[in-house]
């Protein structure tokens, strides 16, 4: 070939440049062995035309990778071809993992984290030694050669094969691992305990005390405790206010800026990013995600996307396959085990995650295309203690119903106004399920997710904090389906108020080290967001039912006293605590753009009262089902059955497009 048909990098044995001493040198440089390039190899196997390789070329100049990559991430080669490609070029045999499948003997337990870092595994005893087969050889039989004490022969597999191949053999000890590693690892970080000994003693002890004070002297004890949840109640609506005046004075944080005013790096730069899908009965919304996720503008041989299944969820999975999704998407079947949660299927992909970052989507996410450069930049931009960032969620369907502008307009005063006040003061953070970015070292360090806690989420952002790592906040937004449904809405509300139950039980189980690790300010500010949150769910109703049943009393008028201020408190704090939560969601859409949303903010003492509903029966549930995840269903907004009959005109167009053309 000559130096216009340059297909890709050199293997072993690469002469580089021409030397130019003169015909005799040029004559004996023709005799130097030289690996064939891969692109070479891949036109001649009639797999890829040589206008292809050309435009693969340039793509590896600017993204920096192996041209096999590339051609796998885009499409153009099935992982199996390349492998066979690999293999040519290496001068070794490729073995197919499915027709030829490795003896499950020779594999150990012990070593399974070497396999999956390295990508092989020992494939069969021929003539009294062990045969490994590996993704890479040439990088793999260095360190092969370590473990083993000895040199070992080494063939090529696809890293596809590898994966499924580890997948199949150590599924058992995988799905172990991934229920039953942080309470064997931090067993006083894991909600599989609802309370601890002391925590059931203490619970008894308060609850009979607080009965001998009401028999002694009822009217005292509920003064008391009226004033306790009054002032409960108020704190939250301080720390919404503090969230406006953060919001709309105070300077972004530098996470928040850091692709906007860093020089952005070459595409050659960029680290490997994972991304991981669970998935669970959603089959409907997955070609809107596989969509989103092919519009995310980062190279494509840097993306390592995992959607992680339920092994008897068999229809989400055909869906997958029918979507003919490049190599660089891999499927993984999670085995049929309890609890059946998010962070249990999350912890099963894990060990597979190859990228320097991590970030989580739900299966009806819509990320602004260029989020995983803006977190990158935010974590270049931090040191080590930065693990997470947390990139703001908003509703595309805010505008559907009563029920979806209301979520909309808490969706809005949450991410975009109590969160980045957090990041500002650098206090503890919980986490928004989606769209949070990790450093994959300090996500695995910490113990990865709790999969008995029903919102992991805020779950690890406590343990984050508790280790003294700390989340920050981008500028980017991954737009969600909001419910639009009664039913399914609940089911979503009493899940998350439930996994906030749990982390405030689990966090409370030494409060002395929690005081210690997140300070005054995070210790309170951990008190007011996540206990006073869900204690005020559940107890303003009653705020309307002690002010009703004081005006009922005609008396109090006549002779003012006790029950006269517990009204007029009462009152105040409703006032006072519903005016803050409107003023914070109007501020919020104003600072977002969704300016018809402004009145409908009246209405959220309405939606309040539904929120607690679902509070009581998370409370419920925590006593009776408390690992159990109440599934939200998908797929049922107007505007998403809109976008997948545009999404799916589209794939018909390219198809029928692309048979024009080869006719």
């Amino acid at each position: 070939m000559g130096e216009g048909a340059d297909f890709g990098n050199r293997g072993p044995g690469s002469t580089g440049e021409r030397s130019g001493a003169g015909e005799l040198a040029e004559a004996a440089q023709a005799y130097v062995w030289r690996a064939p390039l891969i692109g070479e190899l891949a036109v001649e196997a009639g797999i890829v035309g040589r206008d292809t390789v050309q435009s693969l070329l340039a793509l590896q100049r600017r993204w920096g990778t192996r041209l096999g990559d590339i051609m796998v991430s885009t499409g153009e080669a099935r992982p199996a071809e390349v492998a066979r490609l690999v293999a040519v070029q290496s001068g070794v045999r490729c073995v197919d993992l499915k027709l030829e499948p490795a003896d499950p003997t020779l594999q150990r337990e012990y070593d399974l984290d070497f396999y999956i870092a390295e990508r092989c595994m020992p494939w069969r005893w021929i003539n009294r030694e062990t045969v490994y087969v590996a993704a890479d050889p040439e990088r793999a039989r260095k360190a092969i050669a370590e473990r083993e004490g000895l040199p070992c022969r080494v063939l090529v597999a696809s890293a596809l094969d590898i994966d499924r191949a580890l997948r199949a053999r150590f599924q058992q000890p995988l799905s172990d691992r991934a229920r039953f590693d942080l309470a064997s690892a931090f067993p006083e970080s894991s909600a599989s305990r609802r309370l601890t000994p002391a925590q059931t003693w203490l619970f008894i002890v308060a609850s009979t005390l607080m009965l001998l004070s009401y028999w002694q002297a009822s009217a005292n004890t509920v003064f008391a405790l009226n004033l306790f949840l009054g002032l409960s109640f108020l704190s939250i609506g301080a720390i919404r206010g503090l969230s406006i005046f953060v919001g709309l004075v105070a300077r972004p944080t530098a996470e928040e800026l850091a692709f906007d005013n860093e020089p952005q790096g070459t595409d050659a730069e960029l680290p490997v990013y994972t991304v991981l899908v669970p998935l669970f009965r959603e089959a409907e919304v997955l070609p809107i995600l596989a969509d989103a996720l092919k519009r995310i503008d980062y190279p494509a041989s840097k993306l390592d996307i995992k959607l992680v299944f339920e092994e008897t969820d068999e229809e989400t999975f055909k869906a997958a396959k029918a979507l003919r999704l490049p190599g660089n998407f891999d499927f993984i079947r999670v085995p049929h085990s309890l609890p059946l949660t998010k962070p249990k299927a999350c912890n099963y992909a894990l060990p597979f995650a190859r990228g320097e970052f991590l970030v989580v989507y739900d299966a009806e996410d819509l990320p602004e295309p260029d989020q995983l450069r803006r977190a990158v930049a935010a974590f270049r931009l931090g040191d080590e203690k930065l693990a997470c960032v947390q990139a703001q969620l908003n509703y595309y369907n805010w505008f559907e119903n009563w029920l979806t502008r209301q979520f909309a307009l808490e969706y809005s005063s949450f991410f975009d106004l109590m969160l980045p006040m957090l990041a500002k003061f650098r206090l503890p953070i919980p986490l928004g399920g989606t769209s949070t970015h990790f450093r994959t070292r300090s996500l695995r360090e910490a113990g990865a997710w709790d999969p008995f806690n029903v919102t992991e989420d805020a779950d690890l952002g406590m343990r984050f904090a508790l280790r003294g790592l700390r989340t920050g906040i981008i500028r980017s937004t991954t737009y969600e389906e909001a419910n639009c449904r009664l039913d399914n809405w609940f089911r979503q509300r009493s899940r998350w108020v439930k996994g906030w139950m749990q982390t405030y039980l689990v966090c409370m189980r030494q409060p002395v080290r929690l005081y210690r690790a997140l300070g005054l300010r995070g210790f309170l500010a951990f008190q007011i967001l996540i206990g006073g949150s869900s204690l005020s769910s559940l107890v303003h109703p009653l705020f309307y039912l002690s002010a009703v049943r004081t005006m009922a009393d005609t008396a109090m008028f006549a002779e003012p006293g006790r029950g006269a201020t517990l009204f007029f408190f009462n009152v105040f704090v409703l006032v006072v605590g519903y005016g803050i939560t409107i003023t914070a969601g109007m501020a919020a859409v104003t600072m977002r753009g969704l300016k018809p949303l402004i009145l409908h903010a009246l209405m959220m003492p309405a939606y309040w009262v539904l929120i607690s509903l679902g509070a009581y029966k998370a409370m419920f549930q925590l006593v009776r089902r408390p690992f159990h995840w109440e599934k939200t269903n998908h797929g049922i907004s107007r505007l998403t059955k809109s976008h997948l009959a545009r999404i799916r005109l589209t794939h018909e167009f390219s198809r029928e497009t692309a048979t024009d053309g080869d006719r």
